[in-house]
């Protein structure tokens, strides 16, 4: 049988074989290279995640500080409060303009030359040293109780001072609040309603909009947003279709600031009259300045054509009531069924794309010579147009009511129209009251990380009442 022989000299050698110098120093370089990499992985990651929660943080107080910066500022211009009725004591009405809520409402025989300024804010320019990097931002407004009722006219201002953010409020008019110093405070007194807002403040601008306006040398007294008629104010209508195409032809007034129209078309079918059921021609009229020559429509349409541009928003109104004197037959006027509209036509006479006509009631009270008629309306392109007002009527009644226009007038809408320059950071005292928006720009630092809150507020309230 045979035997297993085991040779002893090399088991006992491989038991007792190790790593060689050189494979221990490259294994000892290799795990030298993973350390160091993992190393530094983890000390990126540390400082990406110390990075992130700064930047976070900066974008957390830039964000809480402009929301607060809004809550301010939405309320700016606000100047009528709920006042209870003298006759029956409920709270239904509201009140008229606390003229203090105004920057400066200049008043006749008032010593002080200073230009009347009826916006509600104010920018106050960089102080001289020590302050170097002192801005501020005032703005005022109305306070009111749970009910809506008046309490004050407060005046918020926010000032940077250094690095440091602050919140001051100050009674201008009225009770003092709970966070707004007593009226003619000063020193410690308004310190004491001082707040601290946020700091590490790098950059605090509030960008007013910047309001539509033609040129800086308008002549004075002269409405630059004015498009029609003129300064006269004087304007005529006239008829598209010529007499043959309606019953009685259409009243053209002789021009001036009041123009009477009547004896409109009906489309009353009458059965005793065969010839009534086919005028149903809309009665249309063109409005053109009181100095066009006597000619067509379409002749004046096409030689002098009201251009309007795009992205720019216009307000078209006018005044409309019955006849002095005269019986008030448009009583009779039933809606969706008696028609009245003002709009644009071109020079064929055709609707202009995109732009609807607009429908209005006729005057149902007999006292309606001040009731204002008002539209807005932009564009997205450029046209070249003229006004044009249609009446349809079904009962003959209301057709033969004589009804007054004036005081027509296409403006653009100043205050609806603005951008933002980065580069203008105040408004001339003639426009701050067409300012109806801001843009704030608030960078704050955390850790040496920057944070931004970029925020557009409107402020519909900020000057006169429209």
């Amino acid at each position: 049988m045979g035997k297993f022989v085991v040779d002893k000299r090399s088991a006992c050698d491989t038991r007792k074989r190790g790593f060689t110098l050189m494979e221990l120093m490259v294994y000892i370089a290799i795990v030298g290279i993973v350390v160091i990499v993992a190393g530094q992985a983890f000390s990126n990651s540390t400082k990406m995640r110390i990075r992130t929660q700064s930047m976070l943080k900066a974008s957390e107080v830039a964000e809480n500080v402009a929301t607060l910066f809004k809550t301010d500022v939405a309320q700016m211009g606000a100047k009528s409060s709920l006042e209870s009725n003298a006759t029956d004591g409920s709270d239904d009405t509201f009140s008229g303009v606390y003229d203090s809520v105004y920057m400066y409402p200049k008043v006749d025989g008032d010593p002080d030359d200073k230009v009347e300024d009826l916006s509600s804010f104010e920018f106050v320019p960089t102080s001289p040293a020590p302050n170097t990097n002192l801005e501020q931002f005032k703005m005022r407004r109305l306070r009111y109780d749970s009910d809506g009722k008046y309490e004050a006219v407060e005046e918020v201002s926010w000032i940077l001072e250094g690095k440091v953010l602050k919140r001051r409020c100050l009674v201008i008019d009225g009770s003092a609040g709970d966070d707004c110093a007593p009226k003619g405070s000063s020193g410690t007194d308004l310190d004491n309603f001082t707040v601290e807002m946020a700091t590490d403040v790098d950059s605090f601008k509030v960008l007013p909009a910047i309001p539509w306006h033609k040129a800086d040398d308008v002549t004075e007294g002269e409405d630059e947003y004015l498009v029609f008629p003129d300064e006269s104010g004087e304007f005529k209508f006239v008829y598209r279709y010529d007499a043959a195409k309606h019953i009685q032809p259409l009243f053209v007034g002789a021009g001036g600031k009041n123009v009477i129209l009547k004896k409109f078309a009906s489309n009353y079918k009458d059965d005793d009259d065969p010839a009534a059921s086919t005028e149903k021609d809309l009665n249309e009229v063109y409005a053109f300045k009181n100095t066009s020559p006597d000619a067509s429509w379409k002749n004046l349409c096409g030689d002098s054509p009201i251009h309007l541009g795009a992205d720019t928003t216009y307000e078209l109104s006018f005044n409309v009531y019955p006849e002095p004197g005269a019986e008030n037959a448009i009583k009779s006027f039933v809606v969706n069924r008696d028609h009245m509209a003002v709009g644009f036509r071109n020079v064929e006479g055709e609707p202009i794309a995109g732009l609807d006509d607009f429908a209005f009631y006729p005057p149902l009270e007999d006292d309606a010579k001040d009731i204002e008629r008002k539209v807005r309306f932009s564009l997205k392109s450029p046209i070249s147009a003229c006004i044009a007002f249609t009446f349809s009527f079904y009962s003959p009644v209301a057709a033969s009511a004589p009804i007054v226009f004036s005081n027509l007038k296409l403006r653009v809408a100043e205050s609806s129209v603005y951008k933002f320059d980065p580069n203008t950071t105040s408004v001339s005292t003639k426009y701050k009251k067409n300012v109806k928006a801001f843009q704030l720009r608030l960078q704050v630092k955390r850790n040496g990380e920057s944070g931004e809150a970029i925020l557009v507020i409107p402020t519909p309230s900020n000057g006169p009442t429209d």
